[in-house]
């Protein structure tokens, strides 16, 4: 009896102090994934949003390019179709997942979300119309030409330039394996829908895939004039095998995350001398968002999150951090945040959305062009 009435006297001074249970704590899984620039300023994010939210934890389940294992998206729609959880409160999305969340699941696997859930959003003014309201954007991101000012005189201002620049220049243009970086699935598409109509870049119509033989031809031709290691080409592994080729001066160009360089340039990971530029027409951007599945029983826990993700405080991590491109005017930013993107042409996206045929794409790339170097 009295070691009852000792815990119940225990509880009542930790309640009265401020203190709180566990129990009180909500636990939210966000769902990510993609280089370990990415992981890393999302766990700073987080440690600063759960400062300010004690009663909020938010568990990162991340899945690292090139891994293999099932994306986040293709996690929730299948649960939506077997009619089961996802186990997803917050899901990053880029936009060809999204449209293949709403295509294949429907507007009913995600929740709609707007100002008076988001109070943020007012100050968001990334265009994400594609979105219809079921997700929000966090930050841009695009791909650039990575190289090394003291071996590149001439640099390419073209894509057609860039081509006869890798034929000029034996074995010092290098690309990582579509597939297994971002990076180099935006030369993949580049490289082949260069040839198409515009409107080709974002559809995800098969009649497509049937014009893609031009730029496989172009893919081809470029094959022998790619790096070489024991007299055999290579595409090395994921984004950073390719930025490290360039780092250590083994290639002097390689397609690559604007965010990615200007990151580990800005903490000496890779030399002074490595600049970026953009082509004409441009290597493809994207606006990446979040979004929350309908089947989360914790969205409220999860908007808050969404709010923070898009207030200026978070948007100063991810601009630091990461160097990933604010979907908030650069005048809500703090100034020495905002030079940090210095050299960064961002007024501009070229995005793409291809649905199942990107997929098809880096199948068709790996049985015509991998081949090649065996």
């Amino acid at each position: 009896m009295k070691s009852t009435v000792s815990r119940l006297a225990v509880a009542i001074s930790l309640l009265a102090s401020g203190a709180s249970f566990a129990s009180n704590v909500e636990t939210i899984n966000l769902y990510s994934g993609g280089s370990d620039n990415v992981k890393s300023t999302w766990d700073k994010v987080i440690q600063d949003f759960e400062k300010s939210h004690p009663n909020i934890k938010v568990n990162l389940e991340f899945l690292p390019s090139g891994t293999g294992g099932m994306v986040g998206a293709d996690r929730l729609i299948a649960s939506h179709k077997a009619g089961r959880s996802s186990g997803i409160d917050i899901l990053e999305v880029n936009q060809s997942e999204l449209n293949n969340i709403l295509s294949q699941a429907g507007t009913e696997a995600l929740v709609k979300m707007d100002e008076a859930s988001i109070p943020n959003l007012k100050n968001v003014i990334a265009d994400n119309a594609g979105s219809k309201g079921y997700s929000v954007p966090y930050r841009g991101t695009t791909v650039v030409l990575a190289y090394n000012q003291e071996d590149v005189k001439n640099v390419p201002t073209t894509s057609a330039e860039l081509y006869e620049w890798i034929k000029e220049n034996p074995q010092r243009f290098g690309y990582c394996e579509p597939g297994t970086g971002g990076a180099c699935d935006s030369f993949l598409v580049s490289s082949v829908y260069n040839q198409l109509p515009t409107e080709a870049m974002t559809s995800s119509d098969e009649k497509w895939s049937k014009q893609w033989s031009q730029g496989f031809e172009l893919l081809e031709e470029l094959h022998p004039f790619m790096y070489q290691t024991a007299n055999r080409i290579h595409y090395p592994f994921k984004n950073q095998g390719a930025l490290d080729l360039l780092a250590i001066g083994e290639i002097d160009m390689t397609p690559m995350w604007a965010d990615m360089v200007l990151d580990q340039k800005s903490r000496g990971l890779i030399p002074d001398t490595i600049a970026i530029t953009q082509l004409e027409p441009a290597f493809t951007g994207s606006l990446v968002s979040i979004a929350i599945p309908q089947d989360s029983t914790k969205q409220a826990a999860a908007k808050q999150f969404v709010d923070y993700v898009v207030s200026a405080q978070a948007q100063n991590l991810f601009v630091k951090e990461q160097k990933a491109i604010p979907v908030i005017a650069n005048s809500e930013l703090d100034e020495d945040v905002v030079n940090s993107l210095s050299g960064l042409e961002v007024s501009e996206y070229r995005t793409y959305s291809l649905g199942n045929l990107e997929n098809q794409l880096k199948r068709q790339w790996a049985n015509k062009i991998a081949v090649l170097s065996k």
